[in-house]
């Protein structure tokens, strides 16, 4: 029999690319991006139905995302009939992310000095170059 914890293991697998471009890896579940999953016994196998959503309204990753969960689901042994659905609520926030990948991804960021970023202020009167104009209405 196929748990929820074997569906969400398998959907771990599944890195966000942004997430590993930021140098600490996440898989679905840890990013908080699995949002749903069902699984019911029947005579053909277990049936798997899992929703998965993305951390904005512009990423691109949700069809491959989708692409990428059936086929690592379609794996499992004893599977059924499998369904992935996509999120269309794009509400995802920092705090879905699960707490043991938040611990970690705090520890990553102190260890490369990421938890600020350097931003320094100036003021227009402080600017060094002279053809700067304030004025801005052509």
């Amino acid at each position: 029999m196929i748990s929820e914890v074997d569906v969400r293991a398998s959907l771990n697998e599944i890195i966000d690319p942004c997430s590993a471009a930021a140098g600490c890896s996440a898989g679905l579940d840890e990013m908080g991006l699995v949002r749903a999953v069902e699984v019911c016994e029947t005579a053909s196998g277990t049936d798997i139905r899992v929703v998965i959503g993305v951390t904005e309204y512009g990423c691109l990753m949700g069809a491959p995302f989708a692409n990428e969960a059936y086929r690592r689901l379609q794996a499992l042994p004893g599977v059924g009939a499998i369904t992935v659905e996509l999120d269309g609520e794009f509400d995802w926030d920092r705090d879905d992310m699960r707490a043991d990948y938040q611990k970690r991804l705090k520890h990553h960021r102190i260890g490369r000095g990421l938890l600020r970023i350097p931003v320094v202020v100036t003021s227009s009167e402080s600017r060094s170059d002279s053809n700067v104009s304030e004025d801005v209405s052509r």
